[in-house]
């Protein structure tokens, strides 16, 4: 429900604020502020509306739905709970956790090196890592890093066989297929140089 009230009242935003930026244009013509009602306002909602979508954040959050879907199906969630009240969990259980501290911790450690060994790669030219391609990717990094533990976690359980159950969810399945249609898709123009 507070989703439904987030939306309605984002709704109302966008209609209030339509609505005082036609009145402010047509009571005071001389400012800087353009109508959303006027054929320009018009063409630029409709014409920019995709290009106002792509932002990084939608990617983040993204990732960061997919990272959280195989987390929460994994059993991995699961898991930490159990093990931040103190209960005891079963010896797959904690062996599964121990492989899972194992993986991540080698791509960390592989990502550390990536940022602190001399002239490092993910550094800034002047070796700083605010802004950097290091904090670039960082939220992608995070994702990458619950997604990967959540696999391993759910692999090593015997949660699933295979890489299909934590994308039950159709809209999980379409999102992995876009990341990855996109990444390849930039991965070439990169390649090519275009």
């Amino acid at each position: 429900m507070k989703v439904v009230r987030l939306c309605i009242v984002l709704g109302a935003l966008q209609v209030l604020l339509v609505l005082a930026s036609w009145l402010v244009t047509a009571v005071m013509p001389e400012t800087s502020v353009r109508s959303l009602l006027s054929p320009e306002g018009i063409r630029w909602f409709f014409g920019h509306f995709t290009e106002n979508m792509a932002q990084p954040l939608l990617v983040w959050i993204v990732l960061l739905y997919v990272a959280f879907n195989a987390y929460r199906r994994a059993g991995l969630q699961h898991a930490m709970s159990l093990l931040l009240k103190g209960e005891r969990l079963m010896l797959r259980q904690r062996s599964a956790l121990w492989l899972v501290l194992i993986v991540v911790g080698a791509i960390v450690a592989v990502i550390v090196m990536l940022i602190v060994l001399p002239n490092p790669l993910l550094a800034s030219v002047t070796g700083s890592l605010f802004p950097s391609s290091f904090s670039s990717a960082f939220i992608p990094i995070v994702a990458f890093l619950v997604f990967i533990g959540s696999i391993t976690y759910a692999m090593a359980t015997g949660q699933f066989r295979n890489f299909r159950r934590p994308y039950q969810s159709r809209l999980s399945v379409w999102l992995l297929v876009y990341i990855l249609a996109m990444q390849l898709y930039q991965s070439l123009r990169f390649v090519f140089g275009y």
